[in-house]
């Protein structure tokens, strides 16, 4: 079958008007900068390719020379489109150099078409594989699919110019006019078609994800405080969980409401009320790490989401932008204080229900007399009211969890056992003397236990002996200071039987242990 390249190039003309046509009019309706450069864009082809297609009946200076600086023209409005939509600056050079430079050089090689073509392929394949380069700066991340047509586009230019040029330098008589009928012609003007279609598409295609990104993003940002709505947080939390489900990573929530925060609506108004707002934001994003998620659940409420955060860090992070809050001068002078109440998520749990924890908590933060911290467990009224009797929370065994070893089983059965005990030990209100002797040899036990698994591993020499001895040191550390503090009063004992059951069990025993004897 043999392709005629003059009717090729009316497709070309066919396909770059009508598009052309088809963005401007978008444009002409949306004034988008970029998609105006781009239009222009693709006019100049189209010009291009009318003068490609009537070069036997128009002078060479038009045909050939015009024609050419015109198509590298093109290629710099593409050029000016994308740096408008990434809205970056780019060089004047690359914008004016490659059409000057190709109709400087053209003026001398007017008599030697295939120097035109190995001097033109090379600028046009300099032109795209820039604009190739723009579209995958990380910098400047693209959202969505667009792109990746683009790329495509720019990709089969690339290779149909390089094989265009080799074919030239190979064999120089290889084409000997525009319309000559050849391999490399055809395939080169059939790219042209192809890219046409796909750059545009994927030019288009960028813009609309751009608007339907920044639409989504409004939709889930409070429009005051510039940080996540609640809609957004919900979603991240309900995919913390499912990460939670399936690796076992800990999340913790934190709910925070502002002391008394009414008042200063009444008393300033709510311009200062709404720059309060803005503050406390600020304030609290300082407190966070990176990885946390700030969202404003309604008013002057707000929660912090916590990834792969377990009860002793959630404590920790929510004391320190408690203090931190405390402690900033606010706007007018006003010192601000702000109440917190934290839940780490449990095994079944669903948003609802997690949620529903540390809400409650912060009521208990607020009861307490605000400007402080509460967790998700039992205060020692409701023990009194008879909850303490309950066994509301029990480590079961199974034998999913055996590691294959008999010696770190039996421990790690030992350990369930134990720590149920203890826990019910706390919930009964037993005398604290009997709560000591079941710590410690509980403490005995974990120490133990992480002694002999250090010997297993540095006997086979096995690579997480390291890794795992750090692991074995701070939590043994963490026990022994959450001990320390029950002692002192200033810890409850259900926030200490927790983190044995949870930090020790949940999170070392049934997931690092058996990660390195799997």
């Amino acid at each position: 079958m043999t392709i005629h390249i003059p009717t090729v190039f009316l497709m070309i003309i066919t396909v770059s008007g009508t598009l052309a046509l088809s963005v401007g009019w978008v444009t002409r309706a949306k004034q988008d900068r970029e998609l105006l450069l781009w239009t222009v864009g693709l006019f100049l082809q189209t010009l291009t390719y009318v003068l490609f297609f009537f070069r036997d009946d128009i002078p060479s200076l038009i045909s050939v020379l015009l024609a050419n600086i015109i198509l590298s023209a093109s290629y710099s409005f593409f050029l000016a489109a994308i740096g408008a939509f990434q809205e970056r600056r780019i060089s004047r050079k690359w914008i004016f150099a490659p059409p000057l430079l190709l109709g400087v050089i053209f003026c001398f090689l007017m008599d030697n078409i295939s120097a035109r073509i190995i001097v033109s392929g090379v600028i046009f394949a300099t032109q795209s594989f820039y604009i190739l380069l723009m579209l995958l700066d990380r910098q400047h991340k693209i959202v969505g699919r667009g792109k990746y047509l683009m790329v495509i586009g720019l990709t089969v230019t690339i290779i149909v110019l390089a094989i265009r040029v080799a074919s030239v330098i190979f064999n120089p008589d290889a084409i000997t006019s525009m319309l000559h009928q050849t391999p490399s012609q055809v395939l080169t003007f059939l790219g042209v078609f192809i890219t046409l279609i796909l750059m545009t598409n994927g030019f288009v295609m960028m813009n609309k994800e751009r608007a339907d990104y920044h639409f989504r993003m409004i939709a889930m940002t409070d429009r005051l405080t510039g940080i996540w709505n609640r809609v957004r947080l919900e979603d991240q939390a309900l995919l913390e969980l499912a990460k939670f489900e399936r690796f076992g990573h800990p999340i913790s929530l934190i709910m925070l409401d502002l002391d008394n925060f009414k008042q200063i609506n009444d008393k300033f108004g709510h311009v200062t009320g709404d720059l309060i707002l803005k503050e406390f934001c600020a304030v609290v994003q300082r407190s966070i790490r990176t990885t946390d998620i700030l969202a404003r659940w309604g008013g002057e409420e707000f929660a912090v989401l916590l990834p792969n955060t377990g009860f002793t860090h959630a404590t920790s992070l929510a004391e320190r932008i408690r203090g931190a809050v405390e402690n900033h001068e606010f706007n007018h002078g006003l010192r601000i204080t702000t109440s917190a109440g934290f839940s780490t998520s449990h095994l079944n749990d669903t948003w609802n229900s997690w949620l529903e924890r540390a809400d409650k908590a912060l009521y208990r933060a607020k009861a307490a007399g605000r400007n402080c911290v509460k967790s998700e467990y039992f205060p020692k009224d409701e023990v009194q009211k008879g909850l303490s009797k309950t066994n509301l929370i029990q480590l079961v065994w199974r034998s999913a969890y055996e590691t294959g070893n008999a010696l770190i089983d039996s421990q790690h059965r030992a350990l369930f056992e134990n720590a149920n005990i203890l826990y019910q030990a706390i919930l009964d209100n037993s005398p604290k003397s009997q709560i000591y002797s079941l710590v410690d040899s509980l403490i005995s036990d974990v120490e133990q236990h992480f002694k002999d698994e250090e010997s297993i591993f540095q006997m086979r020499d096995d690579t997480e002996y390291r890794h795992h001895q750090m692991l074995h040191r701070h939590l043994t550390n963490e026990i022994k200071e959450l001990y320390q503090r029950y002692k002192d009063d200033d810890l409850r004992g259900s926030e200490l039987s927790y983190f044995f059951m949870y930090e020790v069990i949940s999170q070392h025993i049934l997931i690092e242990d058996r990660k390195c004897f799997s």
